[in-house]
């Protein structure tokens, strides 16, 4: 006679409803699959980020983009260098100490491939989200953001 099978119940998930879960395992899938669609530009999503803002704001600084992606300045660095070397940004005298960052012919090129990439990943991820809820998600996810950000006192939340 065959040995009876153990059977065991469906695991009870205590993290199923919590907002907070939800959004980091969201958060592990946008960014992976991302990294995967910017992989044959050698480049990863927190430079192609970067490049996106300095591609929107010709001649910005490293302070105004930490305000701006709040960020600390210092993690802001081996980002700045990466594109810097690579030849994709340049550095340029900017009003008192600070320096200026825009983009290169090469750092063009590579801003409209990153900006399309972005553009078909939005697409891919947002195509669940009813085209008349999605900017009431995004304000909602950036006020989550805010909160979060209230809680651990963040400097730069006013930015």
């Amino acid at each position: 006679m065959d040995k009876p099978r153990d059977i065991k119940p469906s695991m009870i998930d205590p993290l199923h409803a919590m907002l907070g879960y939800q959004l980091r395992r969201t958060s592990v899938a946008v960014m992976s699959a991302l990294a995967d669609e910017l992989a044959p530009l050698e480049i990863n999503p927190g430079e192609a980020s970067l490049l996106m803002v300095i591609g929107a704001n010709h001649g910005c600084t490293q302070s105004d983009i930490s305000r701006a992606l709040r960020a600390r300045p210092a993690n802001l660095v081996p980002l700045i260098n990466k594109l810097v070397m690579s030849g994709a940004l340049e550095r340029a005298p900017g009003k008192g100490r600070a320096i200026a960052l825009s983009l290169s012919k090469a750092g063009e090129i590579l801003y409209a491939k990153v900006e399309r990439i972005f553009d078909d990943h939005e697409a891919r991820i947002g195509r669940s989200v009813p085209a008349d809820r999605r900017a009431e998600l995004v304000e909602l996810l950036r006020r989550i953001g805010d909160d979060a950000c209230i809680a651990m006192h963040c400097a730069a939340r006013d930015a």
